[in-house]
């Protein structure tokens, strides 16, 4: 059998056969053959997405990189975060070549991508991390929850003051040097002027992976990065103003409840 975890669900069907040869009074033998389920969920979410017309790419199509540290396990999933990946990303540059951007960022940071799934803006679904992996993406809190990324800056001026960790708490947590570029991002905060509101075809493919998950796994949660970090104790803007008006519609649309 191939490696299931190597393997990509390409379009299209495909099919099996097994012969048997009767003899009378004698018996049937009969062959187990193993699954891997957790391979086969992950290749159904890609084929369900594909027949709901939106294009997704998987990590062979878009050719992500191998993980610098091997993710661990996860599976069980309950909840889904929303996150956006700042305003060092735009809608006005290429959707793959700002998951790369991100992609460069994590490996360097967690040693692989920290999200599941990335979202552009032309509503293009990109594989980030195999959903057979725990993520990154919330501080102390990624167990059982999955990550979906907009590529695009969806906050508005401020909030990186308003709703951070704050200057002083990064420094006490982990030193001057990130204390001082939380400092950095605040000023830049503070004088961006410009953003991106969520595009249609985004929210076209966010309706169709959230609805997708739903149907494979037990989830029960949904909610913006900040709304996590504060039920862990901590601090983000992440996703911005713009995404958590998405979160509040895919929470009421889907009747989930928040973290």
């Amino acid at each position: 059998m191939s490696n299931s975890s190597r393997d990509d669900l390409k379009a299209g069907t495909f099919d099996t056969w097994a012969m048997m040869e009767a003899k009378r009074g004698a018996t049937t033998k009969t062959v187990q053959v193993e699954v891997d389920s957790k391979a086969a969920t992950r290749q159904a979410i890609i084929a369900e997405i594909r027949r709901k017309k939106i294009k997704i790419e998987t990590r062979s199509d878009w050719k992500a990189k191998e993980p610098a540290i091997n993710p661990k396990a996860d599976w069980d999933y309950k909840a889904i975060a929303i996150h956006h990946a700042g305003n060092s990303y735009s809608c006005a540059a290429d959707g793959a070549a700002e998951l790369r951007k991100a992609e460069a960022t994590d490996i360097k940071s967690f040693g692989n991508l920290s999200y599941h799934y990335a979202i552009d803006c032309q509503g293009v679904i990109y594989e980030a991390l195999d959903i057979r992996f725990r993520g990154a993406h919330i501080e102390d809190g990624n167990t059982g929850v999955i990550g979906i990324v907009f590529l695009s800056d969806l906050s508005v001026r401020g909030e990186a003051e308003k709703h951070g960790p704050g200057i002083w708490n990064v420094t006490k947590k982990r030193g001057i040097g990130a204390g001082i570029k939380e400092w950095i991002g605040e000023q830049k905060d503070k004088v961006d002027a410009t953003h991106d509101e969520p595009t249609e075809n985004q929210l076209e493919a966010a309706v169709a992976l959230i609805e997708t998950l739903i149907r494979f796994f037990a989830i029960g949660t949904l909610g913006g990065h900040r709304e996590f970090a504060k039920a862990h104790g901590t601090n983000r803007p992440c996703p911005g103003a713009y995404g958590m008006i998405i979160v509040e519609m895919m929470r009421r649309d889907f009747k989930l409840t928040p973290p």
